[in-house]
């Protein structure tokens, strides 16, 4: 019935220690290999993050690899990578308005994250790249690494409380060519008065149609693949146009409060560091 299977990582496949649960990967290589259904990642991570992760998995899930929010779609066979990336002039523009309304900011290229130095002490130590064995990429003047940088900028996040990034919208919007995703929500290592760690909303930019959906849309007529016998798993604002296309729509137990608005949403019993997957071979076969 089913013939792919699209994965966020974080927060989805991937447990908080940004690995596979075993579970994952056996359920996961069984439907490929006994039913055909093609596992393929959908992430907001950089292209080279993700094919890291899908080393892991093993030879299924490598074959196709959506990275930053589908602005690149990469097909191992061929090598061929589909790239809609960010302009200069847009990455400009939103850097001006988060620098004059005082909101953290931070990019993706191909290879890595890149975030201001100024603002490490609101992010939790991220497991994936002490997985990788590479540093993660603070700068001290992101204005002058943006100028410098020769590698595509697919994507582009703002950072901040709801109220600010409701605010900064209305600046955001007069830039032309942007795909602003919902409200994503990411914890800081602060805590609140109650002990219980503060959390920051963002925005992910992407060039103008890029989303998650639009690549597998067009993945998915690559393999002749209609939208009906597509699984979307996810928990995040990002994931929201992804799972709408999919035949069979997921949100973990652990996912934004935004998705369980969904039509026909199914939610999982268990949350991404409990494994889950032997209900997806359930629910295919």
């Amino acid at each position: 019935m089913y013939k792919m299977l699209v994965l966020d990582l974080d927060g989805t496949l991937l447990n908080d220690e940004k690995n596979i649960p075993e579970v994952n990967v056996k359920a996961i290589n069984k439907l490929y290999e006994d039913f055909g259904v093609i596992p393929v990642i959908a992430t907001a991570r950089p292209l080279e993050v993700a094919k890291f992760i899908a080393r892991q998995g093993g030879e299924a899930f490598g074959k196709y690899i959506i990275a930053t929010n589908g602005a690149i779609l990469w097909e191992a066979e061929s090598g061929e990578t589909v790239s809609r990336s960010l302009s200069k002039e847009q990455i400009t523009s939103l850097v001006e308005v988060c620098e004059a309304n005082g909101l953290e900011y931070e990019f993706m290229t191909t290879k890595c994250e890149v975030a201001d130095s100024k603002y490490s002490y609101r992010r939790t130590i991220d497991p994936m790249y002490d997985n990788m064995g590479v540093p993660f990429n603070y700068q001290s003047n992101m204005r002058e690494y943006i100028l410098g940088q020769a590698d595509p900028i697919p994507l582009f996040a703002v950072n901040g409380t709801e109220e600010e990034l409701q605010e900064a919208m209305k600046e955001l919007q007069t830039i032309q060519g942007l795909q602003i995703s919902d409200l994503c929500i990411r914890t800081t290592p602060e805590k609140d008065p109650e002990g219980k760690l503060k959390t920051l909303r963002y925005f992910d930019i992407m060039r103008e149609g890029v989303t998650k959906a639009s690549a597998i849309e067009m993945l998915a007529e690559r393999l002749g693949i209609e939208k009906k016998e597509i699984i979307a798993i996810g928990d995040g604002g990002n994931d929201i146009e992804m799972l709408q296309v999919a035949g069979l729509k997921v949100a973990m137990k652990n996912a934004d409060p935004l998705l369980l608005d969904i039509k026909d949403i199914f939610i999982t019993a268990v949350d991404n560091n409990e494994g889950r997957s032997r209900k997806i071979c359930k629910c295919v076969v």
